[in-house]
């Protein structure tokens, strides 16, 4: 039955939403025949004793009062609902109370109201209230139970908070293994940029923070849109890129050494500890914003050096000297004789 409530209040937001549409929120000529639906914007929704709807029945704002028949669900954002007639699915308020005096064959949920079920009354499902139900006797079929909005958002911000984690850890340790071990001479150039701790920092200030302003400037005008695209999309790589450097830089302090095992080791040391630092509320998005930065700076410290890197006449390999030229040893025979 708990799906059937999540099922129900996923269509309470979804008709509310949907009700400015004109499509939505037009509905047949109302009589004693029924109509297909009742959806209104603002203003209360009266259904009259021997009346029939055969769609859902939904307010943003108004009381909604049930005398005749519905067989949808009804929905009301802000308001309250009585039901003295007979709805043969679900009921929804999201903020009011919920008043059953007939019949409901389906859940009754007040997210933030209360729930009140008179001896009259009977509901085929659960009712659910965030407010203490008032329930008569063997009036309800299913279970009887108060709805904590704060436990469910709190658990909804914690799971995608555990969510976001684990994919940034896997894509992130998924970067640092390309990095390393398809490009260990740059990760190594770039280990030993990040050394220079003021100047990575600099740099990344400079790359992180100035180069999106003037991203920005220039995608005020049409003829740099494709430019100013082409400077998001390199940063959107280079900030990554930066992280999994910085981890590398951290992971150094312990773990030395020019074999791939060595610098592998290095990266997922690093990266321990700054996923572990991620964990902490409130530091690990500082933790990340610093760290990015910083693993920036160091990247484009070693992009820019090794582009402008000259090299020098040392550089050059080694001219080996010409062999001496020996001659030949005269033959004995035209030796003189003494």
């Amino acid at each position: 039955m708990r799906r059937h409530v999540v099922a129900a209040v996923a269509l309470a937001l979804v008709v509310i939403a949907a009700v400015a549409a004109p499509a939505v929120a037009a509905s047949s000529p109302r009589g004693t025949s029924g109509s297909d639906r009742i959806i209104s914007v603002t203003g209360d929704i009266d259904v009259q004793r021997g009346e029939l709807v055969h769609g859902p029945v939904a307010t943003a704002d108004g009381d909604v009062r049930i005398a005749g028949t519905v067989t949808d669900y009804v929905i009301v954002g802000e308001g309250d609902l009585v039901v003295s007639g007979r709805v043969t699915r679900g009921v929804v308020v999201i903020h009011g109370d919920a008043r059953i005096t007939g019949r409901v064959r389906g859940d009754v949920v007040a997210l933030t109201g209360r729930v009140i079920v008179t001896s009259d009354g009977s509901v085929g499902g659960d009712v659910v209230s965030r407010r203490d139900p008032q329930v008569a006797r063997g009036t309800v079929d299913g279970e009887v139970r108060r709805v904590d909005l704060r436990a469910i958002f709190t658990g909804i911000i914690i799971g995608s908070l555990a969510y976001l984690w684990i994919a940034v850890t896997i894509s992130m340790a998924i970067l640092g293994l390309a990095f390393v071990g398809m490009l260990p001479r740059a990760a190594d150039t770039a280990a030993a940029a990040g050394r220079r701790i003021a100047a990575s920092f600099g740099w990344g200030a400079l790359v992180g923070v100035v180069g999106p302003m003037a991203t920005a400037l220039v995608l005020v005008t049409i003829v740099g849109i494709p430019l100013g695209l082409a400077m998001l999309s390199a940063l959107n790589v280079l900030a990554p890129l930066g992280y999994v450097t910085a981890a590398l830089v951290i992971g150094r302090l312990w773990v030395r050494g020019t074999t791939t095992g060595a610098r592998l080791g290095a990266f997922f040391a690093g990266f321990g500890v700054l996923r572990l630092l991620a964990l902490i509320p409130g530091l690990g998005f500082v933790v990340w914003i610093v760290v990015c930065i910083y693993g920036l700076g160091a990247v484009s410290m070693a992009a820019w050096h090794g582009g402008h890197r000259v090299r020098d006449d040392t550089d050059e390999p080694p001219i080996e000297p010409p062999a001496p030229v020996t001659e030949p040893a005269p033959d004995p025979v035209d030796a003189p004789i003494g």
